[in-house]
């Protein structure tokens, strides 16, 4: 992304810094239930920790990165060209698992579903193949879920059930374009807040560890924001690994595992 066109020009005149802000903005506008947001540079820059307000009004109105609505608004053409992509693959990926699981446990499992409502929601989709550590067969063959911790549990505005639904993805493990925006990330973030505040680095390796994917990274960047060092979050992951390795213990489903442990009272 940092050497596309529509962002090339901004880095000249603003650097590493622009950006970072940059990336910030995009994620901000990523858990937008509108994927907007109001054009107010100091409000977005203290949501940012980020102190030249200055700075982020230029990000936002002098490189045409972003469209700003008559009402004030702005959105990203780019990400939310992304973003529909995504859904779309994703959307894709659950139809076939769908089309998997009629072939494999018969309809039981294969009930069609009114669409999700939340145009964000698709980031968390509920697994589409019924998972061995969660599911009973009764002399019937029909399917009945067991009981997970999780569902008594939440963090943030996700609920019992989103947490339990992120542990039991089935998509495949952090891919080289993630890890590519995780090292740039870092870049902008040593250059931007101050090197060795965070450590995506660590992160990575946590991930790596235990076999994680994609959207339990996402997770845990928000959970640890981005990987603070000296925050109590980050701490709890570092000592989990640790932990782990010491046992030499690997959990048979290490992403509910690891939200249990960290969400826990």
């Amino acid at each position: 992304m940092r050497t596309a066109d529509h962002v090339l020009a901004m880095r000249i005149q603003e650097g590493a810094a622009g950006y970072g802000i940059y990336v910030m903005l995009l994620e901000l506008l990523r858990d937008s239930e509108t994927r907007s947001l109001v054009n107010n540079p100091r409000n977005l820059a203290f949501a940012i920790n980020e102190p030249d307000h200055e700075l982020v009004r230029r990000v936002i109105e002098d490189y045409g990165l972003f469209e700003i609505a008559p009402d004030g608004a702005f959105r990203s053409p780019w990400l939310q060209q992304q973003l529909e992509e995504y859904d779309a693959k994703k959307a894709a990926a659950a139809e076939a698992g769908r089309r998997g699981a009629a072939k494999r446990y018969g309809k039981t499992t294969c009930d069609d579903k009114a669409p999700d409502s939340n145009p964000i929601g698709t980031l968390y989709p509920p697994p589409s193949v019924p998972h061995s550590n969660i599911i009973q067969y009764n002399e019937n063959n029909s399917i009945k879920l067991s009981k997970s911790k999780l569902l008594g549990m939440s963090w943030g505005d996700m609920t019992g059930q989103d947490l339990f639904n992120l542990a039991r993805q089935s998509s495949t493990e952090i891919d080289d374009i993630t890890r590519q925006w995780l090292h740039g990330t870092q870049k902008d973030l040593d250059a931007t807040r101050g090197r060795g505040l965070h450590n995506l680095e660590g992160l990575l390796e946590f991930c790596d560890y235990f076999h994680l994917q994609n959207e339990m990274l996402v997770w845990l960047i928000k959970y640890t924001n981005y990987f603070e060092v000296g925050t109590r979050q980050t701490r709890q992951v570092m000592t989990l690994q640790k932990k782990c390795q010491d046992e030499k213990f690997m959990p048979k489903y290490p992403a509910e595992y690891i939200l249990v442990k960290l969400l826990q009272p």
